[in-house]
């Protein structure tokens, strides 16, 4: 079965891929990998860009943060040894003839040289959840890209953290519109996460649930994908958006994407910062409060924040980060709170969050999202830049 086969100037085919390698719990290791054989349906990508997510970080934590879909039965643990990366740009180099027209998301023909980005998930397209649940991919055999597929065994760069990269069969790929930058697109995965709120749009009814035009709106960690949701909530047409961070970088930042406050949470106490947003909102509390930190304590704050008959979106523990107590009348129960969990996003939305970023690109300045780039040869060194503080998106550049 013959493939697209790009030229040898651009890369060898058969050569071994320099990689990235999660090899354990706090290691990297610069490893080169075995060429993929592509199978019908796959890819073979040039990568351009591939960003470091919060679920990688917990990844490299280790121990119940490798946990991801906890207590479903798609429950899995994120495996070592792995080439991460989901936030990807990559130029097409390799696919089957007979496939031009069957990997693109809408069916649209692919050819060599393409940009492409993909949703992450890989669903079996058969379960209960694939036959019931439209655009969110709750597969019940879901399986991971950059999380899911060992690099000892083909296809060995299921990854974006490479030179080349695997795009797994049934993998939903998006093109890259050739006005946007590898930038945007590495981003785009992130942008679509902030669905959640418009999945709260939907329950905006006469109660006054869900999130209403106007609203008062708190974001709980000024990582990229908090100043995405930022971005989103300034989009929906929310009237006060609060930003929650430790960093007074990020705070400072935020006011550029859309934040109209910031509370320092090292400088304050959860007290002054819940009596904070009652003093913006009328002693209420705020109508939406999304939780991005990635940590299970800040669940009970953020319900301390919402409002009598809010919402509240948690989206930031896509791994299991552990429990905590709350009071169950207190918390949810007396408020009349409406909780929307999240650990996916919807596959239906790449190319609107693609063509909003592009479109809003002098509104908001997304190229600040990214922070710091890094070589393949320096993957320790990134991993543990992303785990600080100040940075925003840490991403492989493999342009550079």
């Amino acid at each position: 079965m013959e493939a697209y086969v790009k030229g040898e100037k651009d890369y060898v085919k058969g050569k071994t891929i320099k990689a990235a390698v999660m090899v354990g719990p706090g290691k990297m290791e610069v490893q080169q990998l075995s060429w993929p054989k592509l199978e019908r349906g796959a890819l073979i990508l040039k990568m351009h860009m591939s960003g470091i997510c919060g679920t990688d970080k917990h990844g490299y934590r280790g121990g119940i943060e490798r946990i991801l879909y906890g207590g479903t039965e798609a429950e899995q643990e994120i495996v070592y040894p792995t080439v991460h990366g989901h936030e990807n740009v990559g130029e097409i180099v390799e696919m089957h003839q007979e496939d031009k027209n069957l990997i693109e998301y809408h069916g649209n023909e692919l050819k060599i040289g393409d940009r492409v980005t993909m949703c992450p998930n890989v669903i079996c397209k058969s379960c209960w959840y694939c036959r019931h649940i439209f655009a969110y991919p709750f597969c019940a055999h879901n399986t991971t890209i950059g999380l899911s597929y060992t690099s000892n065994k083909h296809p060995y760069v299921a990854g974006g953290w490479a030179e080349y990269m695997y795009v797994p069969k049934g993998a939903w790929v998006y093109k890259v519109p050739e006005e946007l930058p590898d930038e945007f697109g590495a981003l785009a995965e992130i942008f679509v996460v902030s669905a959640t709120l418009d999945r709260a749009k939907e329950f905006s009814r006469l109660e006054a649930r869900g999130f209403g035009f106007a609203d008062a709106v708190v974001i709980q960690g000024g990582g990229a994908m908090g100043l995405m949701h930022i971005v989103k909530a300034k989009m929906l047409g929310a009237s006060k958006i609060v930003l929650v961070d430790p960093s007074e970088k990020k705070l400072e930042i935020a006011k550029e994407f859309g934040a109209d406050y910031g509370i320092n949470y090292s400088k304050t106490s959860q007290k002054e910062r819940v009596e904070i947003i009652k003093s913006l909102t009328g002693g209420r509390g705020a109508d939406v409060v999304v939780e991005v930190v990635g940590t299970a304590e800040a669940m009970r704050e953020g319900l301390e924040m919402t409002r009598r008959g809010g919402t509240y979106i948690e989206t930031g523990s896509f791994v299991d980060t552990g429990e905590i107590n709350i009071n169950v009348h207190r918390h949810i129960a007396a408020k009349n709170v409406l909780i929307i969990g999240n650990s996916n996003h919807p596959h239906t939305g790449y190319y609107q969050h693609m063509e909003m970023m592009y479109k809003y690109r002098k509104e908001f300045p997304f190229e600040k999202l990214i922070t710091h780039r890094f070589k393949l040869d320096d993957a320790q060194k990134a991993v543990e830049t992303s785990l600080q503080n100040d940075p925003l998106k840490v991403v492989f550049d493999m342009t550079m």
